[in-house]
């Protein structure tokens, strides 16, 4: 499999460090750009496998840096493994597994987040408002469990970095910026320079992070961490959304940190984001591509949650990925996006999007009807097509479709994956549009207008889009009557160059797409 090397060397080109030196937070982050989480691992309780996933396996991590991945959190959760009265020793057994999941990460070469996760009996410990880190032996039993750790790893690669808590909700924002100074000194005591991640208190969100006290505003080794299963609650509850409300969540959270990071000098990571699979599936796809897209134009690195179970990527048992692994490593700002159906008859299926690479001598459509995802190359287009129409498809069969460029210095650039239902096409026969005509005989050329006339049988509302070759959209036209009958509508191009045109109308749910062909 090509890998995303090249175009990811964009996002730390002119970062270099030599072996002895220690790593920065910055160049930590600069290091970072494609991350995923091994979620109800580690973490889960009483042990690694009480919540239905096999033991982390060395081939995993090698898996993840073969794939493409440049780094990997590991929520691990310390309780069950820590005694309850002084000394607080950590279980010498599971200190030793944790040891083994880190080491066989840093010699894959990936970047590695350990945290204390699923620490319910400090967080709640904590919740009151009257309540501060001197009431019970909590705070004693973490300062403890911090102190042993970084003890553990303070000859481990400076690779290796150090999330404080993970959401700290129910605790308050003063106990929470309270622990995170206290246990960032501890960790400093043994790791002076060891890069540490720290959130705002709640559920870890932007808005928490971007109002936390900074627990060392003069260090170099230190991140800011944050969580977006946004938009909510579409992300974490399932359903469906609009890709404007997943483009304006996700690029809010990110505008937010950067802004924050440019202001306070601290870089900044979202080491937590997904979207479960009761999702829509297309919106679901839609939305991971969006992150990592506009993560990368933001320079912040994204994790993706992996549980193998709601928010599943990674097959822990058949040592296999989905589709949704496909999306974290080959999605570019300059992949094709705004991919679509945009027409379905039970025998085609009309597809449209937008090429974002100017470099690209072609496009690669590829079709699955297989339920394994097992994608095809369908067919091979030209770069300036922004239109399909497969009209193989039949009987109750599920297809997906994506979009493949091979760049010229072997980079693999690729769109999110769609599905259609051939027994989910009844949409013409529900239409209100009987009729979408030009003026001129099918194929035209016109010059420099023509009127595209369209019927309706039952009242609806209507939009009339024209793009160019490219996907652009170059014209709004505007029928404000949705009655019954017989519409026309004047497309004035005048001020349009010569060339392919495609007009799409859209009546309820029902769309239909000509060809204009401009002649000047």
């Amino acid at each position: 499999m090509i890998k995303h090397i090249s175009i990811a060397a964009i996002f730390i080109l002119g970062i270099t460090v030599s072996s002895e030196a220690q790593l920065t937070a910055q160049q930590a982050v600069d290091g970072m750009a494609r991350g995923i989480n091994i979620g109800n691992s580690l973490d889960a309780y009483p042990n690694e496998t009480s919540w239905g996933n096999p033991p982390i396996m060395e081939s995993y991590l090698a898996n993840l840096k073969k794939e493409g991945f440049d780094a990997v959190r590991i929520p691990i959760t310390w309780n069950n493994h820590t005694m309850y009265t002084p000394p607080y020793t950590i279980d010498t057994t599971f200190m030793a597994r944790v040891d083994s999941v880190v080491h066989w990460a840093l010699e894959n070469g990936l970047f590695v987040i350990i945290d204390a996760h699923h620490e319910t009996w400090l967080k709640e410990s904590l919740a009151g408002t009257s309540v501060t880190l001197a009431d019970g032996d909590s705070i004693a039993r973490f300062d403890s469990i911090w102190s042993q750790i970084a003890t553990h790893f303070k000859d481990a690669s400076d690779s290796l970095i150090f999330e404080i808590l993970n959401e700290p909700d129910p605790m308050t924002q003063s106990n929470v910026n309270a622990l995170n100074v206290r246990e960032l000194k501890i960790i400093r005591k043994t790791d002076p320079t060891r890069v540490v991640s720290y959130s705002g208190y709640m559920w870890s969100n932007s808005d928490q992070l971007v109002t936390a006290e900074i627990p060392d505003s003069s260090s170099k080794y230190l991140i800011g961490y944050y969580h977006s299963y946004d938009p909510y609650p579409f992300g974490l509850k399932g359903g469906d959304t609009t890709d404007a409300a997943i483009l304006s969540a996700v690029n809010g959270k990110l505008d937010q940190v950067t802004a924050w990071s440019k202001k306070t000098h601290i870089p900044v990571i979202l080491d937590e984001f997904g979207f479960m699979n009761k999702c829509i599936y297309n919106t679901r796809m839609y939305a991971y591509a969006t992150v990592i897209d506009q993560a990368l134009q933001h320079g912040v690195p994204a994790f993706a949650w992996d549980d193998g179970g709601d928010f599943a990527i990674y097959n822990r048992k058949a040592g296999t990925f989905n589709e949704i692994e496909d999306i974290l490593i080959h999605t570019y700002p300059q992949s094709p996006d705004g991919l679509k159906i945009i027409q379905i008859t039970p025998t085609s299926v009309e597809l449209q999007w937008h090429n974002r690479n100017a470099e690209s001598d072609s496009i690669t459509v590829e079709r699955s009807v297989a339920t394994d995802l097992d994608f095809n190359r369908y067919a091979v287009v030209p770069p300036n097509d922004s239109i399909l129409i497969d009209n193989s498809i039949s009987g109750a069969n599920t297809y997906y479709y994506r979009l493949k460029i091979m760049m010229k210095d072997s980079t693999e650039l690729q769109s999110y994956p769609i599905m259609v239902n051939a027994t989910l096409t009844g949409i013409q026969s529900m239409s209100p549009l009987t009729q979408f005509e030009l003026s001129q005989n099918y194929p035209n050329p016109f010059n420099p207008s023509t009127v595209i006339g369209y019927q309706l049988s039952a009242k609806s509302s209507v939009t009339l889009k024209v793009y160019d070759v490219l996907g652009r959209l170059v014209k709004t036209l505007v029928d404000a009557n949705e009655s019954m009958g017989n519409h026309e509508v004047t497309f004035n191009a005048g001020s349009l160059p010569s060339g392919v045109y495609f007009c799409r109308l859209q009546a309820g749910r029902y769309s239909k797409t000509r060809k204009l062909l401009l002649l000047k």
